[in-house]
């Protein structure tokens, strides 16, 4: 184990000069992370929607009025917090200061134009940095100017039916109020069955699992390198066990992973307000994920002819199990076939041990059934990569 160790420290110095090793392990996933937290503008908050709204009700109307009911209803629920604005000027300087995400503008004149059977727009302005949450309200403007179209179509068919003109009197007889015919929609406020990571917790666990796979390739393949440079066959003859070689390769990568995810649990933590959980579970995912990963790649180093060969199939595989892993985004939500086969990769059973971890009450254990399935395939790669070693390079 001396000599592993030694081989280890000296490959590990090497690749601390490699650039590329920075990039991979740290700056990539960390930028990623960042970039893929502002995008979505923060529409998930704890595992819950967090939005904040502004209403401009030029019309004053019933119609404008019923609107307006239906999200001050959300925000008692605390689905959604809702403020109201005299006019657009002051609405849009509430975006441009970050104090809502978007605001609706009910036009004048709205309410006229649905009793008229006559177009009308409502309006939708949000923050360019907040494009999920300007999405959500446009889906909310969208259903009820829909609800509206129908209740349109619903009293046109109905008078050309008595042969009645659409005046206020014919409107008053129907059963429905149109006033509130366009409020199809009704907001709920539902708990997981299982815990949920927050948004800016995912995507740093996302990020960092998805690109441990690449570095820790840097150790793995140093075995290729050596045989390709020709200094294998005396790293072999040296008089040390042929088994310190491949294990010093293996340490290297170990190493490699645990530095990378340990930085970025921390510098996640620190710039983006990760919540990773228990720091012994963490730890326990972490360790149990490096070590599926040295396994998965040097499964891929064991029968791959050039480090280049390694490297990109390497490659396609960390990005197949990733995607199908969930890291960039829920897989498992989106139901069946593919929600099972997520958890083929230990990608997805990190994540979900992360979950298991989130709320802060949850104690370290919760993360064992994960660690456990992490283990597994740590256990089934690196037997079957320990066997082609053996017949390739050790002997």
């Amino acid at each position: 184990m001396g000599a592993a160790a030694r081989i280890a420290i000296k490959d590990l110095r090497l690749r601390v000069r490699d650039r590329s090793a920075f990039i991979l392990g740290l700056i990539a996933p960390l930028m990623l992370a960042f970039i893929f937290n502002t995008v979505l503008g923060g529409a998930v908050d704890g595992g819950g929607l967090s939005l904040e709204y502004g209403i401009v009700d030029l019309d004053r109307s019933e119609i404008s009025a019923a609107f307006t009911s239906v999200l001050t209803a959300a925000e008692s629920e605390e689905i959604l917090t809702v403020e109201t604005f005299p006019d657009r000027v002051s609405a849009t300087e509430a975006v441009e200061e970050g104090d809502i995400d978007a605001f609706i503008v009910v036009p004048e004149g709205f309410s006229q134009a649905v009793f008229a059977n006559r177009s009308s727009t409502v309006e939708v302005v949000g923050d360019i940095d907040s494009p999920t949450s300007t999405q959500i309200a446009a889906a909310i403007a969208e259903q009820f100017s829909s609800g509206l179209a129908a209740s349109q179509a619903a009293v046109g068919a109905t008078a050309a039916l008595v042969g009645e003109e659409v005046t206020d009197e014919f409107v008053a007889s129907l059963s429905q109020d149109p006033a509130t015919a366009g409020n199809t929609f009704a907001f709920t406020d539902r708990s997981a069955r299982a815990r949920q990571l927050d948004e800016s917790t995912f995507f740093a666990a996302g990020m960092a699992v998805f690109f441990l796979f690449f570095t820790v390739q840097f150790g793995v393949v140093g075995i290729l390198e050596e045989e390709r440079e020709g200094t294998l066959p005396r790293l072999m003859a040296a008089p040390i066990p042929r088994v310190a070689v491949v294990a010093g390769k293996a340490i290297l990568a170990f190493l490699l992973g645990v530095i990378s995810m340990a930085v970025l649990v921390i510098s996640t933590s620190l710039l983006m307000g990760a919540d990773w959980g228990a720091p012994l579970g963490v730890t326990l995912l972490v360790v149990a994920g490096v070590l599926s990963a040295v396994g998965i790649m040097g499964l891929i180093a064991a029968f791959a002819q050039t480090p280049e060969g390694a490297g990109n199939l390497g490659a396609i595989i960390a990005v197949i199990l990733g995607m199908l892993g969930g890291t960039f985004f829920p897989v498992g939500s989106t139901g069946g076939v593919l929600s099972a086969l997520t958890y083929l990769t230990p990608h997805a059973w990190f994540l979900r041990g992360l979950a298991d971890l989130s709320g802060g009450e949850a104690s370290w254990t919760a993360a064992l059934p994960s660690v456990g399935a992490i283990l597994g395939f740590a256990v089934i790669a690196s037997s079957v990569a320990w066997m082609q070693m053996r017949r390739r390079w050790v002997r």
